[in-house]
């Protein structure tokens, strides 16, 4: 099965509630998802379809960079700087997103998504 059958009901689901969203592959057979929801809800429902899909987002072979047109139009992007004690998880719960959204928007500073420092500066999605 390829990747993209894999996320075949993740990308239907986009396709009905309103999703535009472009695919390209990513380094060894990653499907990268780029795009952008109607609203917030339409890209929670994307990420849960994504979670049931991949429970935990263990499998690294979908990177789902989907953002709100709220979003899109404001620049859709803030920064975090990391303090002792953080971790993916508790910075996205701060920001009511999942923490593979932070994960994906850093892959290019963050080498695991549990080796964070302080004061990184993370890219944190709206």
């Amino acid at each position: 099965m390829s990747v993209q059958e894999k996320y075949q009901s993740l990308l239907e689901l986009a396709n009905q509630n309103g999703t535009t969203y472009e695919l390209t592959e990513g380094d060894n057979g990653t499907l990268i998802v780029t795009g952008t929801s109607p609203n917030a809800e339409a890209k929670q429902q994307l990420w849960d379809e994504y979670e049931r899909l991949d429970p935990e987002f263990r499998s690294g072979d979908l990177i789902l960079n989907i953002q709100t047109a709220e979003a899109a139009a404001g620049g859709g992007m803030h920064t975090y700087t990391v303090v002792s004690g953080d971790n993916l998880t508790k910075i996205a719960n701060k920001y009511g997103i999942q923490w593979k959204a932070i994960w994906d928007h850093n892959r290019d500073i963050l080498n695991h998504p549990d080796k964070i420092y302080p004061g990184q500066e993370l890219k944190i999605p709206m």
